[in-house]
């Protein structure tokens, strides 16, 4: 397979404008762009341009990814609209960086050792892009969703490490982690976070996202001081962007000792036990899916045997045939009435009915090669 990169940008807060539209799409010469959207895909070749500087630039979220993997996801805030400790309580080593400049932050999670999938999966930005204001109204579920792969990255799904390999930084789970959003549950699929994990996670969730904060802007914009107040209407006469996110995450500092407003603590879990919690999770429902497909495959069983002359007139119709593959079929089918005997206590009846079938067709060496294949006994009585 050759290679296979894509990168991909787009605006949320204000379009791009035309001179910044023209710098864009010198870019590169294989970019698709408009004001709210570039796209650039490689066969062969690589963006000649640092992907983050020109996510500062010129854009508000950036995703990449390759064929054989590497993934990263970018996003751009006003600055000072997501707090500055925003990722200190999370041990991301080097794959996630929160880095402030003077009129933007980019948060960057960047999987580059990560491989692609075992099977090809195309990932947009568009659906991924939700996660910017989920972050300014401080939903952090997906950060925990990146902390979840950066512990994969590093320590595996193996269980081999003691519990003390993992006492780093343990941040605590969010709120309504059972229920992510569509755009975190595509975060996950993107960073290959398994399911049970995300379920082990959850079972040490408290709260819920829509009740976590009761939010009465009505008696809290009255205790704002009248300079702020005239500041906030400035601000948005000159269309500021983000800053109904920055006016309400203000609003609520100021009355984060009221009861009603503070967010829930969820428990703070070791990536060891979430790992160990996720096997068991997983062992539960491998083995509720083999006891399913067997309650199905003998629910078959059942059906073939309240059927059988059915299947005995199929097998005689194909074998009448002196082609191949009916004589495939014949074979396949006999193969489910000796199963069918043995599942019900029947199997002394089916060779009594098989080797009074086989005689005719004894000089059929197709059809004998193939029964002997599958260990018929093919002598005659």
């Amino acid at each position: 397979m050759s290679e296979y990169q894509r990168y991909e940008f787009m605006t949320i807060d204000r379009p791009l404008a035309r001179i910044q539209l023209d710098a864009v799409n010198k870019l590169s010469s294989h970019i698709e762009a408009s004001s709210t959207h570039a796209l650039i895909e490689y066969h062969w070749g690589d963006f000649k341009h640092d992907p983050v500087k020109v996510l500062l630039e010129f854009f508000d979220g950036f995703l990449y990814w390759a064929n054989w993997g590497s993934p990263e996801l970018a996003f751009r805030f006003p600055h000072g609209i997501l707090p500055a400790d925003l990722i200190a309580e999370y041990d991301f080593d080097d794959f996630v960086t929160f880095t402030q400049h003077k009129d933007y932050d980019i948060l960057d999670l960047h999987f580059r050792e990560m491989e692609g999938p075992d099977v090809w999966i195309d990932y947009e930005l568009g659906s991924l892009i939700s996660i910017r204001d989920e972050l300014m109204e401080g939903d952090l579920r997906a950060l925990y969703i990146a902390w979840l792969a950066s512990q994969c990255m590093m320590f595996g799904y193996e269980e081999d490490q003691e519990e003390e390999d993992y006492e780093i930084l343990v941040p605590p789970v969010p709120p309504a982690f059972g229920k992510l959003t569509e755009a975190q549950q595509a975060l996950a699929e993107l960073l290959q976070v398994r399911e049970e994990l995300l379920v082990a996670a959850s079972q040490h969730s408290t709260g819920n996202m829509l009740t976590v904060q009761k939010d009465d802007f009505a008696i809290w914009i009255e205790l704002l001081p009248a300079d702020s107040k005239k500041e906030y209407l400035l601000r948005l006469a000159h269309n500021e962007p983000g800053l109904s996110s920055l006016f309400v995450r203000e609003l609520r500092e100021l009355n984060r000792d009221n009861d009603k407003v503070r967010p829930s603590t969820g428990e703070r879990v070791t990536y060891a036990t979430l790992n160990s919690e996720s096997k068991i999770l997983q062992n539960q429902r491998e083995r509720e899916k083999r006891e399913r497909d067997r309650a199905e495959h003998l629910q078959h069983l059942q059906y073939i045997h309240d059927h059988q002359e059915t299947y005995w007139k199929q097998i005689n119709q194909a074998v009448e045939h002196t082609v191949g593959a009916r004589y495939d079929d014949a074979v396949r089918d006999l193969v489910v009435l000796r199963e069918v005997a043995d599942q019900f206590n029947e199997t002394r009846e089916f060779q009594e009915r098989f080797r009074t079938w086989i005689r005719p067709y004894m000089r059929r060496p197709g059809l004998i090669k193939r029964l002997q294949d599958h260990k018929f006994d093919i002598s005659v009585a």
